[in-house]
């Protein structure tokens, strides 16, 4: 009886704080892989910021594997994406005709966004396909096209902050999972030799 006892006080104890202790270890693992992602040595990059934006979707926040962490941060890049594109399309059929340099920067923009969606796309296939030179090609295009979205409103001076922030959030996506896919890369890398 007495060794019953023993046990339940050993798992009225230790249970508990052996689940308290994986939980925090799952959210450390998590974290600790969020803040590889963000840490990018580029001009004007904010290492908060992206913190914060890979955090705020909690299908980003809640992953436990690189491999889980890039799918996730591609979705959310190509829906960003996918929003910016949508956009820039209806605004540029209702103000095609008021401002041909206007008109001529969304359509500029309309053609490269295509390609940015397309890329996350691609990049989505090839991580689920483990191809990750790939993925990571396309990240980084993706993130290209959308910079040149940015310039080609730039070089017209003309501004649209709606667009320059989707710019901005395609960038914090693409150049975060692109970590995540190199990191997957080498973790292969390693594993085949």
């Amino acid at each position: 009886m007495s060794s019953l006892r023993n046990i339940s006080t050993f798992f009225n104890f230790f249970l508990p704080l052996f689940l308290i202790l994986a939980s925090q270890t799952k959210a450390n693992f998590n974290s600790n892989l969020i803040e590889k992602a963000c840490t990018i040595y580029k001009p004007n990059w904010d290492f908060n910021f992206c913190i914060k934006l890979l955090n705020s979707d909690p299908k980003i926040s809640s992953t436990q594997t690189p491999f889980d962490l890039a799918i996730a941060i591609i979705k959310a890049g190509n829906s960003q994406a996918s929003k910016t594109q949508d956009y820039i399309n209806k605004k540029h059929s209702h103000e095609g005709g008021t401002s041909p340099v206007v008109s001529s920067a969304l359509s500029v923009c309309s053609k490269w966004y295509g390609g940015v969606v397309g890329a996350f796309v691609t990049a989505l296939d090839d991580v689920q396909e483990k191809k990750f030179q790939s993925a990571s090609d396309h990240v980084e295009s993706a993130n290209d096209f959308a910079m040149n979205c940015e310039e080609a409103f730039a070089s017209r001076n003309v501004q649209d902050d709606d667009i320059s922030k989707g710019d901005n959030l395609v960038m914090y996506f693409s150049l975060s999972v692109g970590v995540v896919i190199n990191v997957l890369g080498e973790t292969i890398n390693y594993t085949t030799f």
